[in-house]
């Protein structure tokens, strides 16, 4: 007989805390300090070249704009790559609001396509026939931190004369054939914001490997203004989206364990994977050997639909079965509940069966991943 689930009064899996985020110490305390003393927070200081250098260095990119946030660092990269109002970007239903939302504030459309259901990534097969006379982009999301299909993606592109921008703002040093992601298109933005595996409550950066691109993302940026210019001189438009002295000292400060960290979560996800997939009613997401690095923001699992009731209030529908495994002791999260584009069946079954499990769980280790599989078992098998 099933041990009753701890919703229903039984005994949880797990009581111990899980690791919190984000992480500070002596480091950040001291690299803030050193902002504060210097005078310099924003213009002219020394820790946001740093950071643009390190970053793009880490992710084998020759060039790097670091933007106050991940939207505006978005947006910066697709001015850069030419998108102007009334273009259309392809892009995914799945995933945060400010990729549409990138998009859409430069008065251009978001062609939603639908995604792969093992992958929660843009579906390649479905792009091509969405390209209109009027697409000048395609922007793939790294969703989770998993690289999309990339071959596909720059395929099409290549095929049509497309630019690709890619939104990896949950995706640092995720790996495609060993090339880091946010280097495969014409550009790639990353986000810093709060909840990310590198932050700094806010921020965002730029790779590309494009002078010209560079250069316009700069541009746009810096209220218009050339990196290799006069302070003076100006562009006809631009925008002040840049990274202050502080956000770039908390990112150096996380960039140092960064690396390490993502060992741990890598090895807690394939731990996580190879333990949920021996359990009935939970589906992994798909393998692929052309990734050689997952970002580690989040692990996606899929309830089989068939164990889910029709009526929401059967006790058996994805939010029943988080708020049983939050009451097991494990922080399970819904993810995105509606897709950015009603309608594409695939994403409209995600939503609906999605369960995240997010980085700072994984950061616990591959052993404590035991607990987070008995709870799913637990759960689905009562």
């Amino acid at each position: 007989m099933n041990a009753p689930l701890a919703i229903d009064g039984g005994t949880p899996v797990r009581t111990a805390p899980w690791p919190e985020w984000p992480r500070s110490g002596a480091a950040e305390r001291r690299a803030l300090h050193e902002v504060l003393e210097s005078g310099r927070w924003g213009l002219g200081g020394d820790a946001v070249p740093e950071l643009e250098a390190r970053f793009a260095a880490l992710h084998g990119a020759r060039y790097a704009v670091a933007c106050c946030n991940g939207t505006l660092a978005l947006q910066a990269a697709l001015v850069a790559a030419g998108v102007q109002p009334g273009d259309e970007v392809i892009t995914s239903p799945y995933s945060f609001v400010a990729t549409a939302h990138a998009i859409r504030s430069l008065g251009a459309v978001a062609a939603f396509v639908d995604v792969e259901p093992g992958t929660h990534n843009l579906d390649p097969e479905l792009i091509e026939a969405a390209v209109t006379e009027r697409t000048t982009a395609i922007l793939p999301v790294h969703i989770g931190g998993r690289p999309a299909d990339m071959d596909g993606v720059n395929a099409i592109a290549a095929r049509r004369g497309l630019r690709v921008v890619e939104d990896a703002a949950q995706a640092w040093l995720a790996g495609w054939r060993s090339r880091a992601v946010g280097t495969l298109g014409d550009a790639g933005a990353f986000s810093f914001q709060s909840s990310k595996n590198l932050t700094a409550g806010e921020g965002g950066i730029v790779l590309t490997d494009d002078e010209a691109l560079y250069r316009g993302a700069w541009s746009w940026h810096d209220c218009g203004r050339d990196p290799a210019g006069s302070p003076h001189a100006h562009a006809p438009t631009g925008l002040n989206l840049r990274m202050t002295e502080f956000q770039a000292a908390l990112l150096l400060s996380g960039l140092e364990r960064l690396p390490a960290e993502q060992a741990i979560r890598r090895q807690a996800m394939d731990a996580l994977s190879a333990g949920l997939a021996e359990v009935e009613g939970v589906n992994t997401p798909d393998p692929d050997e052309r990734i050689t690095a997952h970002g580690c923001h989040i692990f996606m699992a899929r309830l089989d639909e068939s164990r889910l009731g029709a009526d929401p209030r059967d006790g058996r529908d994805k939010r029943r079965v988080i708020e049983a495994l939050r009451a097991e002791g494990i922080p399970a999260h819904p993810g995105y509940t509606t897709p950015l584009e009603r309608g594409l069946p695939v994403c409209e079954r995600l939503c609906r069966t999605t369960i995240w499990i997010k980085h700072e769980v994984l950061l616990a280790g591959a052993a404590q991943m035991q607990d987070v599989v008995a709870a799913f078992a637990k759960v689905l098998g009562s």
